[in-house]
């Protein structure tokens, strides 16, 4: 299937086959070479310790609540602890390799134990296979879980009985699906460690997919190109499908988050239970909304450009989609329009308005969306399926039932028309198109989610974009390394990536502070994007020679360093302080000093 066939990632994949031969074929130990960690006794002591005793409180964090459940166990159970990490963190490229090891070294420690491994065994930290998303490391005791319970199934079969199975693939897929139907009894949520263990396991079997979800939408997306029934089992609809596409793409390494397969099914920022792509399909109607900074207008381009494809592979067939890719691209800048709302923008620039003509009469000429509606309505019939997406920016900054005018009933009811009012010698019927489609953006701070009117509510699909780690990180990625490659950064984003983690968590840290105060609010966040802006500072920073240090962003006792102190400096205090300009000045004072704290505080690495 995607094996990932770079150095790194066939390190990743040994270290997986090494844990099936070793801890789960003979129960011994990937990191203290001899001993029996992964016994049945040690898995049923760490089961009681920490599957049998769960701490669900809120105000420990992972590290003090692992450390409190192995506190009474042997050194054994500890070790079978750290292992288990390590098999946890063989997958995520989003935890720096150097963090990988030392919360395995830190978990060793409680006891005094010294890792026998050697460095090797920790290089294929280095990289990872792909990002499972944030909820897979704040569900860490979810998957842990998981990992373990997998594990004690595996010893308390016999030796041949257990040899067999870590061979076949189907029978561990049966094994894996058993206990996540479980396990989602007890979390309310199934483990992405059962996608993620089959695919470390059985490469040529499974894509390197740790999400469920993704899964669906990929089938969704390509199911339509393979011949016959689909196969029930999601990871076998999925290997039909690389089969047909091998077909198409010969030569090609195909992987569904490469271009162009990625293009087709999946928009950065996705984490709810359905898609904003998915929704489009159902509403044909979808609103973004949130804080500034938090990339929806990027992601509604992002999406539109979905759409587009997915139909365009539909229609055209994959031979024809994947050989003529300049027709697809062309395609989707027609199909996609982009109006920007403003206090000033009315029913005439959106809908239609009297306007003279070239003899001085006065007539009614077409705004934005009657010019689009009579575009799709007379276009020819091989168009008609093709999407037409119009992107309504920030449009809560315009008075919206003023707007939308007649169009307001015919978004609830795309079957229904409606007679537009004026004058007109003829009367003007009008219906909007089957494939006409809307992506509209809000921001919260020009008006509150409450001030929306109900009906208007009714006809959209509503999407949180809050500020997002995830995307904080792989944007400040993109930058530093665009940077790189022009010669403008030395130093390579490897050296970084841990500082920059750090400032996504304080970044984190200082947006629940916002959301906890009375004053502001959730619809105050601090997007993404303005946090991104620290590369351009530590670009500066390393301009000068005499600054051409280890650290960027913090030094060695956490304390900011001049990037991040510029970041706050010239773009999130000003941003708070216009936030908070209508409040007490005390309250004020104490409001910055708290998140100034947050932002730029020392705190041990």
């Amino acid at each position: 299937m995607a094996r990932i066939i770079e150095e790194d990632s066939s390190q990743i994949l040994a270290a997986a086959d090494r844990w099936r031969n070793l801890c789960l074929a003979q129960g011994k130990s990937l990191l203290w070479p001899g001993r029996d960690i992964w016994a049945a006794s040690n898995l049923q002591r760490f089961k009681a310790c920490f599957i049998d005793r769960p701490d669900t409180s809120k105000d420990k964090d992972f590290e003090t609540k692992f450390k409190e459940q192995l506190a009474t166990e042997t050194e054994d159970v500890t070790r079978l602890a750290c292992e288990l990490l390590f098999v946890y963190f063989l997958f995520p490229t989003s935890v720096g390799a150097s963090r990988k090891k030392e919360l395995i070294q830190t978990v060793a420690s409680w006891k005094s134990i010294t890792i026998d491994a050697n460095e090797e065994e920790f290089a294929c930290f280095n990289s990872g296979i792909g990002d499972p998303g944030l909820v897979y490391n704040t569900g860490r005791p979810n998957e842990l879980t998981y990992l373990a319970r997998f594990a004690m199934a595996i010893a308390e079969m016999t030796g041949e009985k257990r040899e067999a199975l870590l061979r076949d693939h189907l029978q561990v897929r049966e094994l894996f699906d058993k206990l996540a139907e479980a396990h989602r009894e007890d979390f309310g949520r199934p483990p992405q460690l059962r996608h993620i263990l089959l695919y470390l396991l059985f490469p040529d079997d499974y894509e390197r997919i740790a999400s469920e979800g993704h899964k669906g939408r990929i089938c969704e997306a390509f199911g339509e190109i393979i011949d016959g029934t689909a196969p029930d089992d999601t990871d076998d609809h999925l290997k039909s499908i690389r089969r047909k596409l091998e077909e198409f793409l010969p030569g090609k390494d195909l992987d569904f988050y490469w271009p162009p397969l990625r293009q087709c099914w999946y928009t950065d920022g996705e984490s709810d239970a359905i898609s904003p792509l998915q929704a489009l399909h159902i509403k044909k109607q979808i609103v973004l909304y949130g804080p500034p900074g938090t990339g929806k207008t990027y992601q509604s381009r992002e999406i539109a450009e979905s759409l587009v494809r997915q139909q365009q592979l539909k229609s055209r067939g994959p031979r024809r989609f994947f050989s003529a890719p300049e027709e697809v691209e062309t395609l989707i800048r027609e199909r996609i329009q982009r109006v920007q709302f403003h206090p000033g923008y009315g029913y005439e620039d959106f809908v239609r308005g009297l306007q003279i003509g070239g003899n001085g009469e006065t007539v009614y000429r077409d705004g934005v969306l009657l010019s689009i509606v009579e575009k799709l309505n007379t276009e020819a019939e091989d168009h008609r399926d093709v999407p037409f997406v119009l992107i309504l920016d920030e449009m809560n900054r315009a008075d919206l039932s003023k707007v939308l005018g007649e169009a307001f009933t015919l978004l609830e009811d795309r079957d229904s028309s409606v007679r537009l009012g004026g004058h007109d010698k003829a009367p003007r019927i009008v219906q909007l198109p089957g494939n006409l489609y809307f992506i509209e953006t809000m921001n919260l701070i020009d008006q509150s989610l409450e001030h929306v009117d109900f009906a208007l509510r009714r006809r959209f699909i509503w999407f949180l974009r809050g500020f997002s780690r995830e995307d904080f990180l792989a944007v400040s990625k993109k930058r530093w390394e665009t940077l790189a490659k022009a010669g403008r950064i030395r130093k390579a984003w490897e050296r970084v990536e841990e500082e920059f983690e750090e400032l996504g968590n304080r970044a984190e840290s200082l947006n629940r502070e916002i959301e906890a105060s009375s004053y502001l609010g959730p619809q105050y966040q601090i997007g993404h994007t303005y946090f991104c802006d620290v590369v351009s500072f530590a670009q500066q920073y390393l301009i000068s020679s005499e600054k051409r240090r280890n650290r960027v962003l913090f030094n060695k006792s956490g304390a900011a360093l001049d990037p991040v102190v510029g970041l706050w400096r010239y773009a999130i205090g000003p941003l708070l302080e216009q936030y908070l300009s209508g409040i007490d000045a005390a309250e004020r004072k104490a409001l910055m000093d708290r998140a100034q704290s947050i932002l730029l505080q020392a705190t041990p690495l």
